[in-house]
């Protein structure tokens, strides 16, 4: 790096980032930028690809801190192993020193910096000492090497101002670069951007650029900060290229060198528009797993003869000194010097932060014709670039006041201030003029009052013309009944609201939670009286729709099933534009029809044969059977709600606001339906409504295996290479869930689909749910794991964050979400919303009130309502999934209190180890050690770790095939 420094003759504020031909980086490691280029793997005549950039942006290798007392001194000896390095004899006092004190010894005896040495296992901390940590003389501590630990950075780290172009950008510039690459990461992470990196590859011909943008967007992954350096650096030079400079396409606008980024929305809606044509063929990934067969990343990789998988060198020599076969080895007795070290998986680990446990390696670089080298012939004018941007909303700058309309959704980009642009995230679900932001200058997400940056930007439009910017899933036209006789009260005595007002108020509920979810609907509104007005077409703008509800007044008579007819009228025509959408009316009125043309049962025939769904909510204290019946025979409800309460309640349920995840309701013929009678009888067998029951996945019905009979049969189909690299990833994850399963949830794989699992969690302790269990599913849909797979609970559950079918709120589903999160780490999250809930963020409303301001009531409620809905133990329902348990496992890995596997093991002082679920749970009663009946308290506990390394070591070697 210094020799190209040279050569090239850059001044000391310069330094460069290096990469291999294909993209990947080499230099973000400064520990390892100091190993030889052969230990690093690159050999005589490899191709290269450097950037220059600032040095301020490389991170630097930390000085050397020796103290002069650290000595290699103690009564006891302890064997530690350095990644690549080997063996080292270090010297302690086991019941006083610590892993700090172990680490500066080795690093006193290896020379390589204290900072650098990381031990292996995230079980360890530096404070305990070595004996209470279960550290023996014994032990073989593993230690691997880095610069950096290996906390997974969070998914908008990427997008702070932390990296300094070469070419200085303003702080305007830097913000609209920043922010609108934020916006086309949230907006378009999946395959289908492949085409526009296959674009920008063949126009820069800078494999870094494109594997950076291949993993941070297609792939919904982490990158290095040389990654984005390469990002920060290659845009510049492709922007520069594509924009008016001074000596290049005439016209009246020219872009300085140092405005580049003030004008990357207006590139990146210009290379989006042309990257729709480009074939990406030749963007092929394979994606390199770098976690050992434990599930820990590798650190020392290795291949045996006879199989493809990687596995880490300790555990190879383990298996050897124990004499037990790896598993398709060819040698049944193998020997030390047939492993063969996996260079190639090497050179990567010694190339990415210890935080990456896999990378996506692009294989086509010998088949793909070499690029323009940012040599561009650049067609479009300014202008014409300029008009891109219309196409895509996410692009363009919205002001403030538009975001306050409830049907916005992000990300869009908006102004925080003059010279700062952000990136519009989604709003406040209780204050519709506040919003979430993120703010790539400061690298924090923020929440802001529109109002506040209208005054500051002096913007105050309000217009939104809003266009359908995605084919629509369903089309709602909802009928609002102004007739004279909704000025009457509605409900009971208690509520004093007319009628008029509750309609208003259910609209509004509907509007609101209906821009929580991501459902794309057009909505179309029809005001009937003794007129029946269409008085918005289609939009997805619901806040035209609160504007002209709230405006209404009533007067007239009810001409209800004209306005049907009318309903019917409006879906035809977009059904005629989209063919597949799913056409619902929703029917808010106080009852009975008066004055109508045309007759209930044509209508109700009609609506059969459009295969038209009717939603009907009744605020009057009628009856309306005839409605009640075009609703049940169309395949929809009837709702009538006896209080305000319970009909807000009822519009934040999922099934309520979409049709997408509902039950299908079983069709009457079209034929039955001759007379008015057929329609109101239906009543007396059906009367009203509660909600819609969810339409659960078809595998909900079938059987499902214990972890490891799948893991082995799936294991083995996965070496006939039929896997997708989706399968590849469940796999690895279900494989990580057996080996270190989660101690409250038990995860239970469909036998003949590999993306379905069942889910059984305990409830935590010292919490409402405490004496409850609960059963969810997760579906792992085909883009897994670019997108979350779908997780949702099947027992009904009293809790704000989750709503009455299932659905989960938190943001590791969402704006916390990449294609690095486990599922270990989506369990843990789902598992802290039971243990504190978020309660501002709600899906329901009316619970985050309720836990807000009577939180005793609220838990009382909620232990109530497991007593009743979550009775059943974790043991019942695991028999129901798998039956009795054959499989025999040794008995020292049992515990004495629940007969059980351990999965947390804690020893007492007594010395006797239990499951830690299992003895807080006898504590709880009894103060006494269960074996040795001596007093005992959970203080007295301790993480058992040589215990837990057995358990594991005992769990992998079940999904170990055996001769025979």
């Amino acid at each position: 790096m210094l020799r190209i420094c040279h050569e090239n003759k850059l001044d000391r504020n310069t330094s460069v980032c290096l990469y291999t031909a294909d993209g990947m980086p080499l230099t973000d490691d400064p520990f390892f930028n100091t190993w030889s280029l052969n230990d690093r793997y690159i050999a005589s005549g490899s191709e290269l690809y450097a950037i220059f950039t600032p040095r301020e942006n490389l991170t630097e290798l930390p000085p050397t801190q020796r103290q002069a007392n650290i000595r290699n001194e103690g009564p006891s000896v302890i064997r530690c192993h350095i990644m690549l390095q080997g063996d080292f004899e270090i010297k302690v006092d086991l019941k006083s020193d610590t892993l700090r004190d172990v680490t500066l010894r080795l690093s006193l005896e290896s020379s390589i910096p204290a900072p650098i040495l990381h031990i292996r296992g995230n079980e360890y901390n530096h404070v305990d000492k070595l004996s209470e940590l279960g550290i023996s003389e014994d032990s073989v501590l593993q230690f691997f090497l880095s610069s950096f630990d290996n906390e997974k950075p969070s998914p908008s780290l990427f997008f702070q101002n932390d990296v300094r172009p070469s070419v200085k950008q303003t702080q305007k510039g830097l913000s609209v670069f920043l922010s609108t690459l934020y916006a086309i990461k949230l907006r378009h992470y999946g395959k289908e951007f492949k085409k526009v990196v296959a674009y920008i590859r063949r126009l820069s011909g800078c494999n870094a650029l494109a594997q950076s943008l291949y993993q941070l967007i297609c792939g919904n992954l982490h990158a290095t900060r040389n990654q984005k350096i390469a990002v920060v650096e290659g845009l510049y030079f492709l922007f520069r290229e594509l924009l008016p400079g001074l000596n290049e396409r005439s016209g009246p606008k020219v872009v300085e060198d140092g405005d580049v980024f003030e004008y990357a929305n207006i590139c990146w809606a210009y290379l989006i528009a042309q990257g729709q044509n480009e074939n990406n063929d030749l963007e092929n990934y394979s994606t390199i797993s770098l976690k050992a067969y434990s599930g820990q990343r590798l650190s020392e990789p290795v291949r045996v003869p006879g199989t493809p998988e990687i596995f880490d060198r300790s555990y190879i020599l383990e298996k050897i000194t124990d004499g037990v076969k790896i598993p398709n080895c060819d040698e049944v007795n193998l020997l030390e010097s047939s492993i063969q070290r996996a260079t190639d998986i090497e050179k990567i680990l010694l190339s990415l932060p210890a935080s990456f446990d896999r990378f996506p390696l692009w294989i086509s670089y010998n088949s793909t014709p070499p690029g323009c080298n940012f040599q561009i012939e650049q067609k479009k004018t300014f202008s014409d670039m300029f008009e891109d941007v219309k196409e895509y909303s996410h692009l363009i700058v919205t002001p403030p006041l538009q975001l306050a309309n409830m049907g916005i959704e992000g990300p869009l980009l908006v102004y925080l201030s003059e010279d700062n642009l952000g990136v519009y995230l989604n709003k406040n679900k209780a204050d519709r003029y506040e919003i979430k932001v993120y703010d790539c200058l400061s690298g924090k997400e923020t929440t802001k009052n529109v109002n506040d940056l209208a005054k500051i930007l002096n913007d105050t439009r309000t217009d939104n013309i809003v266009e359908v910017s995605k084919t629509p899933k369903e089309a709602i036209v909802v009928l609002f009944d102004s007739s004279s006789s909704m000025m009457e009260e509605c409900y009971d005595t208690a509520s004093q609201m007319k009628r008029i007002d509750a309609v208003k108020q259910i609209f509004d509920s509907f509007s609101n939670r209906s821009m929580s979810y991501d459902f794309q609907h057009v909505i179309c509104l029809v005001m009937f009286n003794d007129k029946v007005k269409t008085v918005l077409k289609f939009t997805e703008n619901l806040e035209t729709f609160k504007k002209q509800v709230h405006a209404i007044e009533a007067s007239g008579y009810t001409r209800l099933y004209d306005a049907l007819v009318r309903g019917i009228s409006e879906l035809d025509n977009i059904k005629k534009r989209f063919p597949a959408c799913r056409c619902r009316i929703l029917c808010l009125t106080d009852g009975n029809d008066f004055s109508s043309m045309s007759n209930p049962v044509t209508i109700a025939r009609k609506l059969m044969d459009s295969n038209i769904v009717v939603d009907a909510v009744i605020v009057g204290k009628a009856d309306n059977t005839v409605l009640h019946g075009i609703s049940y025979v169309t395949g929809g409800y009837c709702f009538k709600p006896e209080n305000a309460k319970v009909a807000l309640r009822l519009f934040e349920t999922e099934t309520v606001l979409s049709m997408e995840l509902r039950a299908e309701r079983t069709r009457v013929p079209v034929s039955s339906i001759k007379t008015e009678e057929d329609l109101t009888k239906i009543f007396a067998t059906h009367g009203y409504d509660e909600r819609p029951e969810i339409k659960l996945p078809a595998q909900i019905t079938e059987r499902v295996a214990r972890t490891e009979n799948v893991l082995k049969k799936k294991i083995q189909e996965s070496k006939s290479g039929r896997f997708m690299e989706k399968d590849k990833r469940i796999l690895e994850e279900l494989k990580s869930l057996h080996c270190d399963p989660h101690p409250y949830c038990s995860v239970y794989p469909s036998e003949t689909d590999l993306t379905f699992w069942r889910i059984v969690m305990k409830g935590p302790p010292e919490t409402p749910y405490e004496s409850g269990t609960f059963e969810l599913y997760c579906q792992f849909g085909h883009d897994y794991p670019v997108k979350p797979p779908a997780v949702r609970f099947c027992t009904p559950i009293y809790h704000c964050n989750i709503n009455s079918v299932g659905r989960i709120c938190h943001n590791i589903f969402d704006r916390n979400y990449s294609a690095d999160v486990t599922m270990r780490e989506i369990l843990d999250a789902i598992y802290g919303l039971l243990i504190l809930p978020e309660a501002d963020d709600p899906l329901d409303s009316i619970l985050a009130e309720e836990f807000l301001t009577s939180k005793e009531i609220y838990e009382q409620a909620a232990k109530d309502d497991t007593a009743i809905n979550a009775h059943q133990s974790m043991e019942t329902i695991e028999k129901l999934y798998i039956g009795e348990s054959d499989v025999e496992v040794p008995p020292h890995l049992v515990c004495p209190l629940s007969g059980k596997m351990f999965i947390d093991p804690v020893k007492a002082k007594g010395g006797y180890v239990y499951e830690r679920r299992a003895i807080e749970e006898h504590l709880k009663t009894n103060n006494n050690d269960p074996v040795t009946g001596k007093a005992l308290s959970c203080t007295d506990l301790t993480q058992d770790k040589n215990m837990k390394k057995s358990v594991v070591e005992y769990r992998t070697s079940q999904l170990e095939e055996t001769d025979g």
